[in-house]
């Protein structure tokens, strides 16, 4: 290189890259120049030469060093941009390695937010470049765009230079990182960018009821910190991404109301603080995990209304805080799992609508906190257990639709909480027990088509709340007792 030559550097920026502002001038002569360019989003960064004359001198020092380009956006961890220097060779350092990080031969690549010097030095003569790393900002209007930001009923502020906890639905912390993001309800439309997964402070993410389409983007698994992510009542489709389970900061999972298919990932076994796990009303197949049980703070699990099949896992007895639990309307077979009796905290138990056989276990009258108990439309046989009625809170008792056998267990009359008795549909014998007038907030009871035999027994007229009853195809004997009509509501 001629002493008097002068080096530029030329941008071709691709779309949507960043600006890089550049001012360059060789004012000493320099052995080597090596081309720049910029890595990932930024751009193309091109070195040119223009010429001119003088006689070189053997190799000075010299008094300045300048650095290609001397400012550069990355827009999020993993992007690079590389640095060159007028000089050869070069001493690269970066004042903040927690911002980014600077390698021999000047690449940069992004570790964190914040803006960091990067200082080229050769001898006591140096030059800087300062780069600015702000991934949620970009990450942010990424989203704007591929979700019909356009078209949202609110969307204040976004894309504007107001700070980002100004932009609606944006909660960010005290150092500026996005915190949450809560578009609920807004006419979101489109496919869930991968650029949301680098909103590494994001610990709630609720895109719930909007038009949401394509898959569940892998790229969430990344956020760490993440606690709620509500991707509910939206139209996504393809796998759950087993990614999911990498989050171990998570409390609340809902991608219920959605089409997506295929197996419940293992993985979700992983996630040791979940609380409430909600993928009912998709189309998702293959077994339970048994991985599942180890979610020892569950509170609540709704599998229903997909194509789950096989049998119940007995590991989800280990769930002892939990709530709610529901798999009903899948296609779930063999026994129902006497582990569930251990589920102590347990308020609701769905199972209706699916294949369980076998008979019901004796131990689920250990659920004496249980409020509704679900089991028809099944093929379960044998009697009903006499430990039901232990379960002095229920208000809901539905068995209809099954294949029970034997009688109706006066134990029943225990159930003083109980507003719906639904034994119909099955093969009961015997005589209505006259302990069912005890259930004095009974509002309907089921019995038809069954084999019950003897009298109605005239203690069913101290259901004074009873407003239906149902006992047509038995072959009940003896006329309506008068007592009946002291039910202001039949």
């Amino acid at each position: 290189m001629h002493p008097c030559r002068t080096a530029s550097l030329r941008v071709a920026p691709r779309a949507n890259s960043a600006a890089i502002a550049l001012s360059s001038r060789l004012a000493r002569p320099a052995p080597r120049h090596s081309g720049g360019f910029v890595h990932g989003l930024l751009g193309l960064a091109v070195a040119t030469l223009a010429g001119g004359c003088a006689t070189e001198p053997q190799l000075p020092v010299p008094a300045t060093i300048t650095v290609f380009p001397d400012s550069a956006t990355l827009r999020w961890a993993g992007d690079t941009v590389r640095l060159t220097a007028t000089v050869w060779p070069v001493a690269w350092t970066s004042d903040d390695e927690s911002v980014v990080t600077v390698d021999s031969a000047g690449v940069v690549t992004a570790a964190g937010k914040g803006v960091a010097s990067v200082r080229a030095a050769v001898g006591e003569v140096e030059g800087l470049a300062t780069i600015t790393v702000n991934p949620d900002r970009n990450a942010l209007l990424e989203i704007h765009e591929e979700l019909g930001g356009s078209g949202w009923r609110r969307d204040d502020n976004w894309g504007t230079d107001a700070p980002l906890d100004k932009w609606y639905g944006v909660t960010t912390d005290s150092e500026g990182n996005v915190q949450a993001l809560r578009l609920p309800v807004n006419g979101l439309s489109g496919t869930i960018p991968p650029a949301i997964g680098h909103l590494g402070a994001l610990d709630t993410l609720d895109l719930g009821w909007n038009d949401l389409t394509g898959p569940v983007p892998p790229e969430l698994g990344n956020l760490q910190a993440l606690e709620g992510l509500y991707l509910n009542h939206n139209d996504l489709t393809g796998p759950v991404p087993p990614e999911l389970g990498n989050l171990q900061a998570l409390e609340g999972l809902y991608l219920n109301h959605n089409n997506l298919t295929g197996p419940i990932p293992p993985e979700f076994g992983n996630l040791r603080k979940l609380v409430r796990l909600s993928l009912s009303s998709n189309r998702l197949d293959g077994l339970i995990p048994s991985e599942l049980g180890y979610l020892t703070e569950l509170e609540s699990l709704d599998l229903g209304g997909n194509r789950l099949t096989g049998r119940i896992p007995p590991e989800l007895g280990s769930l002892r805080k939990l709530v709610r639990l529901s798999l009903s309307s899948n296609r779930l077979d063999g026994l129902i799992p006497p582990e569930l009796g251990n589920l102590q905290a347990l308020k609701y138990l769905c199972l209706h609508q699916n294949e369980l056989t076998g008979s019901i276990p004796p131990e689920l009258g250990n659920l004496t906190e249980l409020d509704a108990l679900y089991l028809r439309e099944n093929n379960l046989t044998g009697s009903i257990p006499p430990e039901l009625g232990n379960l002095t809170e229920l208000d809901a008792l539905y068995l209809r639709e099954n294949n029970l056998t034997g009688s109706i267990p006066p134990e029943l009359g225990n159930l003083t909480h109980l507003r719906v008795l639904g034994l119909a549909d099955n093969n009961l014998t015997g005589s209505i027990p006259p302990e069912l007038g005890n259930l004095r907030k009974l509002a309907y009871l089921f019995l038809a088509r069954n084999e019950l035999t003897g009298s109605i027994p005239s203690e069913l007229g101290n259901l004074q709340r009873l407003g239906q009853l149902y006992l047509s195809g038995n072959p009940l004997t003896g006329g309506v007792p008068r007592e009946l009509g002291n039910s202001e509501r039949l």
